[in-house]
Formats: structure tokens, C-alpha cells, sequence
């Protein structure tokens, strides 16, 4: 094979990778932000249905309460895969925002 077409197939090489690693990149890291959103969100509306079906009647709504009064399945970190803390919980004061406890 001469010199040249070993340069060629090189530069072909690379400009695919160029392009691939950081599309496909960006692709994950989107992937698991949204991931994330879905499950944060799914706790948050549990939390909304029970303080406003006067089940959860304090200002700091744990995960632990939410399984135990809505029948919420365990839940976990979809990137991590390890089970949230039953001490985060949901807060009200913050306009029902998800704060995990490590």
C-alpha cells in the first residue's frame, strides 16, 4: 500500500472521530439530564398530590413519607443507579423543589 492511501484512510479516521466523540457526547450527557428531570419530576408531582390532598401537611415532604402515604415505588437515580436517600425530600417552601440528601 503506498503512502498515499495510508494518509488518506488516516485523515478519514480522524475526521470521523472528530465528529463522533463529541456528538456522541453530547448525546449521553442530554440523555442523562432528562433522565433525571423525568424522575425528579415524578417526585415532585407526588409530592404536589399529596400536600394538596392534605396528606402531607408539612413544609418538607421525605421520600420516606411519600412511600409510606402515596404508595410511590422506590425510587433511584437513573445515571447513578443507586436508591435516593429516604431522608431527600420535596420542598414546599421552595416552590416543591427535589433536594437529595446524600
Amino acid at each position: 500500500m503506498s503512502k498515499n492511501k495510508i494518509w488518506i484512510y488516516v485523515t478519514v479516521v480522524l475526521a470521523v472521530l472528530l465528529i463522533a466523540i463529541p456528538s456522541t457526547y453530547k448525546v449521553v450527557t442530554k440523555h442523562n439530564k432528562r433522565m433525571l428531570k423525568n424522575t425528579t419530576q415524578k417526585i415532585i408531582e407526588t409530592a404536589k398530590d399529596c400536600y394538596y390532598n392534605n396528606s402531607c401537611i408539612n413544609e418538607e415532604i421525605t421520600l420516606e413519607e411519600l412511600y409510606e402515604k402515596t404508595g410511590l415505588t422506590e425510587m433511584y437515580n437513573p445515571v447513578t443507579k443507586k436508591i435516593y436517600n429516604k431522608n431527600s425530600y420535596v420542598s414546599v417552601k421552595e416552590n416543591f423543589k427535589f433536594i437529595e440528601v446524600s
